[in-house]
């Protein structure tokens, strides 16, 4: 049963001065960077232990660290230019702090709006499963730089939001519903239409959340058409069939595998280890077993029951979402990447397309040659993946034109799977 959303309520709102940015990177600001040409670029600051200095990630996909030797982009005397001497202009952006009730935890979030009085869309972001905080990451930045405001938050147990973390779908998806209303109270008469963005686990909960408060469009990239406990097993057949080269007969005694460890990740990681175990035995001769991962699989193959329950808190391991993306009568886009191996989506463009033809508003694209994250990844010539470390090109543009309401039929050499 869905618990009841509580009101939210807006504790410590700070409304802070039409400034471009808050914190630097060198001697450059962190945030929103345009061109004449409507080139854009987000500066932020790296992840923790992910390299030195501020990253650069452009509207087109392309990113990588100030510091790096070929950086397109370098700080000059409080200035970014480009190599060939070109200055970027700061985009201005009102910047919000507030914290937010939902339910018994007070979570901590930011708007971020572009300069001006004339309403725009407002995108809710859902992120995954990560404990970091979103406040700050290239995407708000870029969206703003778009002439899209952004609201941003901290999962409850994470960052500056109280709480315990936790991976329960539905808990979630109400904490989404309250950062949706508190960033459009926020917002006011500024706000021209509404909606969610969930990534990866985001996915499970963004849309859950736009049916709760009513919004005017989702986006979800990379996510899942299915339960949790599906995706484990669609990953293994991937890992197994497409990137260890498993015949597709080992098929059935992997999915007996996938099934026994399913069942202990529903127990809360406390019972059915002896199928596993048996099963584990049974197969001790079999080439692939050795090559079995997933999302958890591999890990009680291995005999991390308590890794595994530390890192998967109360996930809702049986909640696919398919009534909810049915239930949505506003636009839904689904972008996929082809290549994906931690949410494979071949089974969840199919259950999309089948619930498309029952009436429901859902653009999907695939983005070919990426993985999760639409990251874009090369092979090399035995076969295995390399990783670019960029995103697509096309990526950023095609969400941004969703949250506005008007795609095209190109963006970079994604697929439309659907008729426009």
């Amino acid at each position: 049963m869905l618990s009841r959303l509580a009101r939210p309520l807006a504790l410590a709102a700070l409304a802070l001065p039409l400034v471009p940015h808050d914190v630097f990177a060198q001697d450059c600001a962190y945030g929103a960077y345009s061109t004449a040409t409507g080139d854009a670029v987000a500066l932020t600051r790296p992840a923790k232990d992910a390299g030195p200095g501020a990253r650069y990630t452009f509207l087109d996909g392309r990113r990588g660290f100030l510091s790096d030797a070929d950086a397109p982009l370098r700080c000059d005397a409080g200035r970014l230019r480009s190599r060939d001497g070109a200055t970027w202009t700061p985009v201005p952006v009102r910047a919000t702090p507030t914290h937010f009730r939902s339910g018994d935890v007070v979570l901590n979030g930011m708007l971020l709006e572009p300069a001006g009085a004339a309403p725009v869309p407002l995108v809710v972001t859902v992120h995954g499963s990560e404990k970091t905080s979103p406040i700050g990451l290239a995407t708000p930045y870029l969206f703003v730089s778009q002439g899209i405001a952004v609201f941003a938050y901290d999962k409850r147990g994470t960052a500056g939001s109280q709480g315990v973390y936790t991976q329960d779908f539905i808990t979630l998806a109400d904490d989404a519903a309250n950062a949706g209303r508190e960033a459009r109270r926020m917002a006011g008469r500024r706000v021209a239409r509404f909606g969610f963005l969930g990534g990866s686990q985001g996915g499970w909960v963004a849309p859950l959340a736009a049916l709760k408060t009513d919004a005017d469009f989702l986006e979800v990239g990379f996510g899942v058409v299915g339960t949790a406990a599906e995706q484990d097993q669609w990953q293994v057949d991937y890992q197994l069939l497409r990137e260890h080269g498993h015949d597709p007969a080992i098929l059935p005694q992997v999915h007996a595998l996938t099934d026994a460890t399913a069942a202990v990740a529903r127990s809360d990681f406390r019972a059915g280890m002896d199928k596993v175990d048996a099963l584990k035995a049974q197969f001790a001769r079999e080439p692939w077993l050795k090559d079995v991962d997933g999302q958890y699989s591999g890990g009680l193959l291995g005999g991390e029951v308590e890794r595994m329950r530390a890192e998967s808190p109360h996930v809702t391991w049986t909640y696919a979402g398919l009534d909810v993306i049915r239930g949505l009568r506003v636009p839904q886009l689904w972008v996929f990447a082809e290549d994906d191996d931690v949410a494979p989506s071949a089974p969840s463009i199919e259950r999309l397309a089948t619930i498309r033809r029952e009436g429901t508003p859902i653009r999907s694209i695939v983005f070919p040659n990426t993985t999760h994250g639409i990251l874009r990844i090369a092979r090399n010539p035995d076969g295995t993946r390399r990783d670019l470390n960029v995103y697509a090109p096309g990526y950023f543009q095609l969400l941004t034109d969703f949250a506005k309401g008007a795609t095209r039929a190109g963006y970079g050499d994604a697929r439309w799977l659907d008729a426009p």
